[in-house]
This record gives C-alpha cells, structure tokens and sequence, in this order.
C-alpha cells in the first residue's frame, strides 16, 4: 500500500492557497484548494454605522474594491428603502466596469498568459520576451484604473461614492477623458482578438467534469427593480430563475474543515448536482453578453469561444479581452446619456432599520452583499463572492486532473502545470473568499 501527499503553493493569482493531493494505491482520494486564510470582515462590521460600511468592505479585497463597494452601497438603499437617481446608478455601473478592465488585464496578462507564452517568471518574462504585449497590458490595466480614479476619487478603495448618492462628482472635462480612455481600450482589445484568430486550444485543454453537472449563474439586473439571478444548464437551457430578495431560499452554502472558502450550491439540486460557475464564462450564457456583441461579430475566436460554452474553460480568457471590449463600450453608453446636474445625493436617516440585499457582476462574476440594519447599524453581515461560488467546481476539476496526470502513483510535472493552470484560468480572488 502507498499512501503520498502532495502539497503545492498555488501561484499567480489573488491570495494564498495550498494544493493538496492525496493518493493511495493509485488512486487520487482527495485534492483540494486549500484557502487557509481568515480575515472576518463579516464579523468587524456588526454594529458599525451604515455611513462607514462600504469603505470598510472595499478594504476586502484591492482588486475588487469598487464592487464590494457598490454592492454594499445597494444593500443599504435597499434595506433603507432609499431609491437614488438613476445618474447615479450610471456612473457607480461606470466604475464597476472600469474596474472589470483593469482586473481582467491583470487576469489575461499577467497572470495566465505567461503560461500560454512560455514565460516562467510571468510579467517579467513577457516585458522581456514580449516587450510589445507587456506595453498594451500595462495600458489596458492603467486605462481599468483611471476609469476608477476619476468616478470614485481614487484607483483602489473609491471614497466618492456614499450612500445615497455622491459626495465628489467629476466633471464633464474628467467624463469626456474617460470617453477617449474608452475609445482607446476598445482600439486596443479588437486588435488583440483579431491577432487570437487561429490560435489552437492546448492539447491538453481543461474541461469541465463529465461526471458532475454545473449550473451557470448570472445576474440581470436589468429585469425589475431588483434584478433576478438566471441559471443555466451546461447546454444552454435555463433551469431556474429567482429574484434577488429570495436569494437565501434557492442557494445554500456547505462548509469544510479544510479550507475558509464556503461551498455554495443551489438548494433544489443539493450537492454537488447544484454546484455553480460564475463569471465570464457563465455571463455568455445571457443573451446580453460580450460575446454577442454585433461589433465582435466575424472574430473567429469569439466565434470558438461562444461555442465552447460549458464544454472547457480554456476561452475564460478570450471572454476576458471580450468583457475589456463590452466595459468600454457600455461605460461609453452610460456616460454619454448622463446630467451631471441630476446627480443628487438622498440623505439617509440615521435611526432607521431594515433589511436588504445588494448584488453586483464583480468582474469574477456575482458578488452579494446582505445585510440587517438596526437603527442605523450593521446587526448582521453576509457575503457571497464569486470564488465561493466557483470553490467546488474548482476542486472538483483539480481532482480530475490529478486523475489523469498520475505516473507511477504520483503526480506527474505537467498534471502540476495543469492544475496550476486551471486555478489561474478560474482568476480566483481568496481574499474575497474568505473575507
């Protein structure tokens, strides 16, 4: 009898977490992403005043910042009854989507190209190998960020944006900036899609598991007041849709000894049959998607990518650069139809009460913030983030290519490769995870 354990750090992506595999007799008995670390923003903010909370939260993660935010931000108007102007639901989308360009540019080029180019020492490989490359990601991520800088006063943790409105507005001088920013990361991404035709999938690609459904989440905020959550099967059907109030009736979160990243999966299915996807790939899903843009139309590899859909994730990427395209766009659509003069801030009365649920599509996929408010404070905290989400579908998917890369009742060289590739393409966020 042979009994191994493999441990393995988990590089390139947002946080820290540990690859554990184990075998016996052959034979893979577990393998897990292992995230080790807690940080209890759930528990730090009981009994903070709601004026503090979503400064507080955007600290969460440095990446994420803007949407924690904003999420959060939606949840007090919500449990506050507080409607705001559109305007300024228009410009808080505005830099959602800013911050969707500069994290997918770090995600596509600095993080999981280097696999795809050979280059090892990552960033710094491709600014030596792919000078060129290293120049267009740093512009797109620098573009991402000036989007948020200008909307939310700063690049990482906003503090224009408050409950209930703004408290600094840009100017039509800094809109008009953010326009040409727009224009120019669109130029950018085309390029980079165009320069994608004809490129082949890895021989060993990742797919998602035979053996296990998925269920692809995304919101739509776009359908009522308060949005639904759509899911969708891995062919395409829809098989449930809820609104966002119901939420905690149709997901459930499991919880393990080994990692601080919960397991959530939808209730009626139970697990692991209702384990989810979100993101990129489970955003092309929607009729409203990058993918379907009619000014990405005749891209091969767009082409590729959108029948790829639930099959593998190796086009996570391709819908990245995809999702880059569509913020530009879409920013430009919400900034050129907004009255700068209509952004009105709604004060909010300190000693009021409620409960209420803000949702965002983080660029990691849905983010749900939850909250119960009690004269005007935090009496209860809830988060699910995107990389919880996507936790079981990420371990079931390393456990099967540990399966397949076993040599000698051990893990072979390039099973490691594929598994650290795998967690990279998922982009996961751990701080997010475990807040």
């Amino acid at each position: 009898m042979k009994h191994q354990l493999l441990i393995k750090k988990a590089t390139r992506i947002e946080g820290n977490a540990t690859i554990h595999v184990e075998i016996d007799q052959d034979r893979v008995q577990s393998a897990r992403m292992m995230v080790e670390d807690f940080r209890g923003f759930e528990k730090l903010c009981q009994g903070k005043d709601v004026a503090y909370v979503p400064h507080i939260v955007s600290r969460i993660c440095g990446l994420c910042s803007t949407a924690h935010q904003t999420a959060s931000l939606r949840a007090i108007e919500n449990a506050l009854a507080i409607t705001v102007p559109e305007s300024v639901n228009q410009l808080r989308q505005a830099a959602v989507y800013g911050e969707w360009i500069a994290s997918h540019a770090i995600s596509y080029f600095f993080l999981t190209q280097p696999d795809v180019l050979g280059t090892k020492e990552g960033i710094f490989g491709l600014m030596q190998h792919h000078p060129r490359i290293a120049e267009v990601a740093f512009s797109i991520q620098k573009a991402g960020s000036r989007i948020v800088e200008i909307l939310g006063g700063r690049s990482v943790h906003p503090i224009a944006m408050q409950a209930g409105g703004w408290s600094v507005l840009p100017s039509s001088d800094n809109l008009k900036e953010i326009l040409a920013v727009c224009d120019r990361v669109a130029d950018q991404t085309r390029q980079i899609l165009s320069g994608l035709n004809g490129r082949s999938l890895p021989e060993q690609r990742i797919d998602f598991p035979t053996h296990n459904p998925v269920n692809f989440l995304c919101h739509d905020e776009d359908s009522g007041p308060e949005g639904r959550f759509n899911v969708y099967a891995m062919d395409g059907a829809q098989v449930d849709r809820f609104r966002v109030s119901v939420i905690e009736d149709h997901v459930s979160e499991m919880r393990a000894d080994w990692s601080f990243a919960k397991f959530p999966y939808l209730s009626r299915l139970g697990f692991p049959d209702g384990i989810f996807h979100v993101g990129p790939l489970a955003r092309a899903f929607f009729d409203d998607s990058a993918i379907n843009l009619p000014e990405l139309e005749g891209y091969e590899i767009i082409d590729r990518a959108r029948a790829s859909r639930g099959v593998h994730i190796e086009y996570i990427d391709v819908l990245r650069l995809a999702e880059i395209f569509w913020a530009a766009t879409r920013i430009k659509e919400l900034l050129l139809g907004i009255d700068l003069s209509a952004v009105e801030t709604v004060p909010i009365d300190p000693g009021e009460s409620g409960k209420g649920i803000g949702v965002v599509e983080a660029p990691r996929g849905v983010l749900i913030h939850s909250y119960t408010i009690n004269r005007g404070r935090i009496e209860r905290l809830k988060l699910l983030v995107a990389t919880q989400f996507n936790n079981p579908l990420i371990n079931l998917i390393i456990k099967d290519l540990a399966e397949s890369h076993l040599e000698h009742g051990s893990l072979s060289e390039s099973g490691q490769e594929a598994i650290g590739r795998c967690i990279r393409l998922f982009d996961p966020c751990l701080t997010c995870a475990t807040h």
